[in-house]
């Protein structure tokens, strides 16, 4: 699970949306009370900032942070707010509470989490003033610690160097991220890490003396154990493997900071250490729960020593033994795994019932707190959440498609997880049945048609996670409606494309807010920072994808696009900026609101764009090419200096860049295509040359799996998608091959084809989950038709979750529906065309006439 998606999800039931909407009802009335003359008020996003008139701030310096606890949070923005409007010192907050709780959450980011106010003073002596006025206002108040910066004095105050206004540069990844000028005034990049660092060119004033001596002089955590190595970090603290114990055996060490890592009652991190503690003091001697060795605190943090299981988690176990994953899913395989699945069940429900004979409601059953020892017992682990079952408290806090809805209580809470974990080890797709509860029959219904599980295995599947009355769960008349015609309409032996296309796009348009200035069409959580414009998370790949596909598009969400753009502040980039939008709106019938977007867009040239085709250079390339081949002089020279920079630059990095992703959109396959797709206009032939040698940089990046696929490594996975996987580096060696059908890259083509092949992906969408694996095979295919085609266009099933009685898709992380091109309803419409009717796929890809047509050529 990827802990950004939980903050996205409280806003909306069905929708990831902004956590500034979400606590949008609790703003402090401060967002809102009327300033002194001189002085005026913005928005950025979840801030509300304050600045008066005339004072100009320097680009970057010593910034304060403040830092509160939910309870005094209020006060002490009033203290701030008033501090600031006496001293004309330019500050921030956070909106509201709501917000804040999100930031200072368990899975919050280590290296923000705590900032609720930042003031940015102008220069060392007003840095001093604010320290000393605000450090006597504010003395003694207890709150997070900011783990990214200095602390000074003994209240909620912390200084970082870092930037005052919004500059951008690319790291060492090919990265945008936020940037400092160094000394020779190059931006380089302002690292906001999990701990304090000043830059070594960055002044630092006299004032700050005494706090960064302080800090230097703690050298010992003051733990008797040698910390070994990290388990796991969150925001609540971290969990370490250590030795050197009285006894000398090995324990696990969990980290509590105070206030930090907040559920969602508010309770912190310390309270529901101390709580685990006296769990496991209860739950002594049972099997499966790990021996307490006892608390203890070193500086600040509070420690839970407990033993080390050793064994690896019920997630892991899953991966290595799950037979779906490959191309041939062999019966004898299918059968073991059965077998080893359900009597890992077997297992969890000893052990619980042994838990609730003691009284005690574990309250966080899932995967990851399961660890499979080698002798194949399970063992439970993380007690934080649990509850006396006859003082019964419902958790705060929970695993997405594990947590049970309000209606549950006491032991049913774990009965309901047990019931997710019985899915999951067979369909690894818990978190569908909690976006619509009617999946749980269709999905106990395909666990029942592909495994051999016992009669009656899956009746807690269907009772618990299914709709009952009892349970509690907020109606979502949405979603669900017509299940079995939408599933028939994309299981059947000979599909109707044309049903298919307008269901998808009805539904697509049903989500519209045209309303809304900030986004279109509901997508993945990145459009609340890249903008919810572009072609991989916005409006336009959204229209994109209907006009490639024939389906109905509403001049009013053209119109709204056209306006958007016009007025929305828009990065260079193809997939994640404005050349992507520009570039829709001219497929669009758009031509002067797209030529107009493309001259305002900042010079790639002085943006240094990176190698990637969604933001860098190749990417912006094709774009340009787009509109040199329509008719605008200038811009191939542009298109080809761009696309060759960004060869040379990954050429220079070579093999030995460790940092570097492979795939379409991230790796050096996203150069090799826009080299290409130039030469094709140009005839060089040393740019194909160029694009076979960046070809072999990303396929030096896979390696063969034992079912026969070649997929790229991706620390310990491998990955065959076509974001950062084999099947987008298959993409442009189909196109490269289409001039050199002979080039030695072309061995790798059928284990690409392989890895686009498994039965069971977890995701539906384009970039990463099974429409770009469709997608990758209808193309390279040369057409619709083909067998493993309608397997997996069958297959795109288990995913769907109706919209207002239309097809519709879960996005990245199944927590919620998205409808943009990169996750959700968009790309799979587009996957789905190129295999049922030959329609264009992604931009660009394809051989050079299918290519062409993509490119609206």
């Amino acid at each position: 699970m990827d802990n950004r998606y939980e903050a996205y999800a409280y806003a909306d039931p069905l929708f990831y949306d902004s956590p500034r909407r979400w606590g949008a009802h609790e703003e402090f009335e401060a967002v809102t009370r009327p300033l002194p003359d001189g002085w005026e008020r913005g928005d950025l996003e979840m801030w509300s900032v304050v600045r008066p008139t005339g004072v100009r701030l320097p680009e970057q310096g010593w910034k304060i942070h403040v830092s509160a606890r939910v309870e005094d949070a209020e006060e002490v923005l009033e203290l701030v707010h008033g501090y600031c409007l006496d001293t004309r010192v330019t500050f921030k907050f956070l909106r509201g509470l709501p917000i804040l709780q999100v930031q200072n959450s368990k899975y919050a980011p280590r290296g923000s989490s705590g900032k609720f106010c930042t003031l940015y003073p102008v220069g060392d002596d007003e840095l001093e003033r604010c320290l000393d006025g605000l450090g006597h206002l504010l003395a003694g108040r207890r709150a997070p610690y900011i783990l990214s910066d200095l602390r000074w004095g003994d209240g909620p105050l912390f200084l970082r160097y870092g930037g005052f206004s919004e500059r951008y540069c690319r790291n060492e990844a090919g990265e945008r991220v936020l940037a400092l000028a160094g000394p020779d005034g190059r931006l380089v990049p302002d690292v906001r890490g999990a701990g304090f660092a000043v830059p070594p060119w960055a002044p630092v004033p006299d004032c700050l003396a005494p706090a960064l001596a302080a800090r230097s002089a703690q050298q010992d955590s003051g733990l008797p154990y040698t910390v070994e190595r990290v388990l796991h970090f969150s925001n609540a603290g971290g969990v370490y493997l250590a030795g050197g114990g009285p006894d000398g055996t090995q324990v696990v060490l969990k980290e509590a900071r105070p206030f930090a890592g907040l559920d969602q009652r508010g309770v912190d991190a310390v309270t529901r250490l101390h709580h685990e503690h006296d769990v496991l003091a209860r739950l002594a001697g049972v099997p499966g729960v790990p021996a307490l060795h006892g608390m203890l605190t070193a500086w600040e943090h509070h420690f839970l020593a407990e033993e080390f299981v050793t064994g690896r988690s019920l997630t892991e176990w899953l991966t290595a033994r799950y037979p779906l994953i490959h191309p041939d899913s062999d019966e004898a395989a299918v059968a073991t795994y059965t077998s080893e699945a359900l009597d890992v069940v077997g297992r969890i429900e000893e052990s619980l019932a042994a838990i609730h004979a003691r009284g005690i409601v574990f309250g966080d059953l899932h995967p990851r707190n399961l660890i499979v020892r080698p002798t194949g017992e399970v063992c439970f682990i993380d007690f934080e959440l649990a509850s006396p079952a006859d003082a019964f408290v419902r958790p705060a806090l929970g695993a997405a498609g594990f947590t049970a809805p309000a209606g549950y209580t006491g032991p049913d809470i774990d009965r309901y997880a047990l019931a997710a974990i019985r899915l999951w080890l067979f369909l690894p797709l818990a978190q569908l049945p909690a976006l619509d509860p009617g999946k749980a029959d269709e999905l106990a219904d395909a666990i029942e048609r592909r495994f051999p599980v016992p009669p009656g295995y899956t009746d807690d599947i269907r009772r618990f996670l299914g709709p009952s009355a009892e349970a509690g769960r907020t109606p979502r008349p949405d979603v669900g409606r017509r299940r079995a015609e939408a599933c028939a309409l994309l299981t059947a032996p000979v599909p109707d494309w044309p049903r298919i296309r307008d269901s998808l796009a009805r539904g697509i348009a049903g989500t519209a807010t045209p309303d809304r200035p900030d986004r279109l069409f509901p997508g993945d959580v990145a459009q609340f920072t890249h903008g919810g414009l572009g072609l991989a998370h916005g409006a336009a790949g959204v229209l994109y994808a209907l006009r490639a596909t024939g389906s109905k598009i509403d001049p009013g969400h053209v119109r709204w696009l056209v306006r958007a753009a016009r007025t929305r502040p828009l990065t260079a980039g193809l997939y994640h900026g404005g050349h992507g939008v520009a570039y829709a709106l001219d497929l669009l019938g758009e031509r002067e609101a797209a030529l107009g977007l493309l001259r305002r867009l900042p010079d790639p040239a002085a943006e240094s764009p990176g190698p990637g085709l969604a933001s860098g250079g190749p990417g912006i390339a094709l774009a340009l090419l787009h509109f040199a081949t329509t008719g605008e002089p200038g811009l191939l020279d542009q298109a080809v200096g761009l696309a060759r920079a960004s060869a040379d630059a990954l050429e220079k990095a070579g093999r030995g860049d460790s940092r570097r992703r492979a795939g379409l959109l991230a790796g050096a396959s996203g150069a090799a295509l826009a080299l290409i797709r130039l030469h094709e206009h140009t005839g060089e032939w040393s740019l194909l040359d160029q694009a076979e040698s960046l070809l072999e940089l990303d396929l030096d990046r896979c390696t063969d799996v034992a079912d026969g696929t070649l997929q790229v490594v991706d620390g310990r996975r491998v990955l065959p998608y076509v974001e950062t996987g084999s099947t987008g580096i298959g993409l442009v060696l189909d196109a490269l091959l289409a001039h050199r059908p002979d080039s030695p890259v072309a061995s790798a083509v059928p284990r690409i084809r392989r890895a686009a092949e498994p039965e069971f992906v977890i995701q539906p969408g384009l970039f990463n989950g099974r429409a770009g694996l469709l997608g990758y095979l209808a193309l390279t295919g040369r057409g619709p038709g083909t067998a493993e085609l309608d397997r997996q266009r069958r297959l795109l099933a288990l995913h769907q979750v109706t919209y207002r009685g239309e097809l519709a898709f879960p996005g990245d992380q199944l927590l919620r529906l998205s409808t943009d091109l990169a996750t959700g309803s968009a790309g799979v419409l587009l996957a789905l065309g190129t295999a049922l009717a030959g329609t264009p796929f992604l931009p660009w890809t394809g051989h050079p006439r299918t290519a062409a047509a993509s490119a609206g050529r």
